[in-house]
């Protein structure tokens, strides 16, 4: 439901798309890998030299060797596991990227209170249960300061807001991004719960630190976290 309120009218969704990527690995079993190379290496020279000036009366015990050939065998087949799974998690990393490119252009809803105020409009979206019959709107920067407080619509369900850049005196405030918190009461100002979402039109998806996030402006969100999907334009809210 889209409602006016003081400094907030019906939200229209524009934007130019792109799409872009990008690919963080840690190469925590490479170096494993490359560790256990060396002691390997190390353990064939010191056994090699051991083997040839050990004393015949008195000869290595082989069930010792066995067991530490075994450990290194053990160490390495754990290594090249490692490296297995972090190919599939990889394939299936991209295989997600791969599917998030068909969100570029659209609408989403996804868990957070984050807002992207962009030539002074940016658009809040928050959810309510049955029985709210009061909200109130909070918008913070990125200081924590609070920049605007205002009365929000207190519809069952989906409540979608256009904020238009204006602190609580209506004094314009820079573009930026911010967050916002909603708090609402019933008939028995008793409080209910209300659940933000972070919403805007998905211009591209990334990869970072092995998590899939769609980028909406100046803000990404993790691609794990998007509750609803719209097309561009339909107005949600309306």
């Amino acid at each position: 439901m889209t409602a006016a309120i003081n400094n907030v009218t019906n939200t229209t969704n524009t934007t130019n798309t792109t799409g872009t990527s990008s690919a963080s690995n840690s190469n925590t079993t490479a170096s494993a890998q490359k560790g256990l190379n060396n002691d390997y290496d190390q353990f064939l020279k010191l056994l090699t030299t051991q083997l040839t000036n050990q004393d015949p009366t008195a000869p290595l015990d082989t069930n010792q060797i066995t067991q530490q050939i075994a450990q290194l065998s053990q160490v390495q087949q754990s290594i090249n596991t490692n490296t297995k799974l972090d190919q599939l998690i990889s394939i299936y990393n991209g295989t997600q990227a791969n599917a998030a490119v068909s969100y570029i252009g659209k609408q989403v809803d996804a868990i957070g209170n984050q807002v992207d105020l962009s030539n002074s409009q940016a658009t809040l979206v928050y959810n309510l249960p049955n029985g709210a019959t009061t909200s109130t709107v909070t918008i913070k920067d990125s200081t924590g300061a609070t920049v605007f407080t205002g009365p929000g619509t207190t519809v069952s369900g989906r409540n979608q807001l256009l904020w238009k850049g204006t602190d609580t005196s209506g004094n314009k405030v820079p573009d930026g991004t911010y967050t916002f918190s909603v708090a609402a009461q019933d008939a028995n100002k008793k409080d209910v719960t209300a659940t933000a979402f972070t919403t805007g039109i998905v211009t591209a998806v990334l990869t970072q630190n092995g998590e899939n996030k769609l980028s909406l402006g100046q803000i990404s969100v993790p691609l794990s976290s998007v509750q609803s999907v719209y097309t561009s334009g339909t107005n949600p809210g309306a």
